[in-house]
C-alpha cells in the first residue's frame, strides 16, 4: 500500500481509502448491509495496509456508522483513521443540533475521536444552516478538546460560493468529486487547483463516478482492454492518485474482488504513461457521447423524495438501455425495482433537483425512463 505524508496531517494515509456508502447489501435494492460478507471486505482491506475508512450520518439508511463500530471495534484505535460527517437536513428539520448529532455519532461508532470530520455535501443552499447552528465553532472546540483531528466539508455547489468558503474558514482538508470524466466537464480542476494554491490537502470521493468509469460501454472498454489487463477503474484510480495535492482517493466497495482489484492498484500506484493518458481522453469521448444520465447513486435524490422513488435504479436501468438501446436490457433491470419506487411515481414536485449534486434534472429524466416501460 502506498501512503501519503502532507506536513499538516498527523499521519500517513493510505491513498486508497474505504468509502462504506456501497457495502454490500443483502438485496440489491435494500440498504441492509450484508455484514458477513462486509466484515470479509473491511478485514482484506486492514491487512492490506487501507488505514481510512468514511462514513455519513444518512449512508446505508443510518446503519453505516453502526457498521463502523461493528467491524472496527476489532481493530486498534490507533491503526485507522474514521470520517464521518454532520448532515444539515437533521438541523435544518430542528430534529438536533451539531452537538447532539456529533456526541451521538461517538457513541455509534464507538470512538472517542474522529480522525477527519466533514460538514456534508456543502453548498450555498445549505451553508446557512450550519452557520446559523455555529456547527463550525462548535467543532473547532471539539478539535481543540482532542475529539477531532482534522475539520473539513465535502462540497457539492458553484465554484464562486466554493471560493468564498474556503477563505471564510480555516480547513484542514476538503472532500471533492474528482474523475477523469468530470476534470473539464464540471470543471473539478478549477476547485483542484484553488485548493492546491492554498496548500489544502484535497481528499477525492467518486473517483470512478459511482462505477460508471469502470462498466463504462463497450467503445470506451475497449480502448484500456487494448492497453492490457489492468481494469477500467484502475485508470481512473489512478488518473485522480497521481495528483500531488491528494490526501486519499475513496473508493465505495462493495465486493471482494473490488478490493481485491483496488489494491493492486494502489501497491505501486506508478502515474500514467503517456499512452495511458491518451487512452483515458480516448475512452472519455466515447464514454460521454453514450453516457445518458450522470448519476452516481449517491441517494441524496431518494432521501428527499416524498414518493419513495429509488432514482438511481431507474437511471441504472436507463443507463443499461442507452448502451445498445435494447429494451430487453432496460427491462431486465427495471422490473426487479418495487412498482411503488419506479419513474412513473413521480410528482415531478422537484424536491429531489437541489439535493442532486450532479445538477440532473430528475424529473425529465424520469419521463424518459417512464416512457420506455410503457
Amino acid at each position: 500500500m502506498q501512503y501519503s505524508n502532507f506536513n499538516s496531517i498527523y499521519r500517513p494515509i493510505s491513498k486508497l481509502g474505504f468509502g462504506l456508502m456501497r457495502l454490500p447489501k443483502k438485496e440489491e435494492n435494500s440498504e441492509t448491509i450484508d455484514r458477513d460478507e462486509a466484515f470479509r471486505l473491511i478485514d482484506l482491506a486492514m491487512k492490506s495496509g487501507v488505514n481510512y475508512y468514511d462514513t455519513a450520518y444518512f449512508y446505508h439508511g443510518g446503519d453505516s456508522e453502526q457498521f463502523v463500530k461493528e467491524a472496527l471495534s476489532r481493530y486498534p484505535r490507533e491503526s485507522f483513521c474514521l470520517a464521518t460527517k454532520l448532515p444539515s437536513g437533521v438541523i435544518k428539520d430542528k430534529e438536533k443540533n451539531t452537538e447532539e448529532i456529533f456526541n451521538g455519532q461517538l457513541q455509534k461508532c464507538g470512538v472517542d475521536y474522529f480522525d477527519f470530520y466533514l460538514l456534508h455535501a456543502v453548498s450555498e443552499d445549505n451553508m446557512w444552516v450550519f452557520e446559523e447552528d455555529n456547527s463550525y465553532e462548535y467543532l473547532t472546540k471539539q478539535k481543540e478538546a482532542g475529539k477531532i483531528r482534522h475539520l473539513g466539508f465535502s462540497y457539492h455547489g458553484n465554484l464562486e460560493f466554493f471560493l468564498k468558503l474556503i477563505d471564510k474558514y480555516k480547513w484542514d482538508f476538503v472532500q471533492l468529486q474528482i474523475n477523469y470524466y468530470d476534470w473539464e466537464n464540471q470543471n473539478a480542476k478549477a476547485y483542484y487547483e484553488a485548493l492546491e494554491e492554498r496548500n489544502i490537502p484535497c481528499i477525492v470521493m467518486e473517483p470512478v463516478r459511482g462505477g460508471s468509469l469502470h462498466t463504462l460501454n463497450d467503445e470506451a472498454r475497449r480502448v484500456f482492454e487494448e492497453l492490457g489487463d489492468a481494469s477500467a477503474a484502475s485508470y481512473a484510480l489512478r488518473y485522480v492518485a497521481q495528483m500531488p495535492n491528494v490526501l486519499v482517493t475513496l473508493s465505495g466497495m462493495s465486493t471482494y474482488e473490488q478490493v481485491e482489484d483496488n489494491l493492486k492498484t494502489f501497491e505501486e500506484c506508478k502515474p500514467l504513461s503517456d499512452s495511458e493518458k491518451e487512452a483515458i481522453e480516448k475512452a472519455n469521448v466515447l464514454f460521454r457521447k453514450n453516457f445518458a444520465v450522470p448519476c452516481t447513486d449517491c441517494k441524496y435524490c431518494v432521501e428527499a423524495c416524498p414518493a419513495g422513488i429509488n432514482i438511481p435504479a431507474c437511471f441504472k436501468a436507463y443507463n443499461e438501455y442507452n448502451k445498445t438501446r435494447e429494451q430487453a436490457d432496460f427491462l431486465k433491470h427495471y422490473e426487479l425495482i418495487n412498482e411503488e419506487q419506479r419513474a412513473s411515481n413521480c410528482l415531478d414536485c422537484k424536491a429531489c433537483v437541489e439535493k442532486c449534486p450532479q445538477r440532473i434534472d430528475i424529473p425529465k429524466q424520469l419521463r424518459r425512463v417512464s416512457g420506455i416501460a410503457e
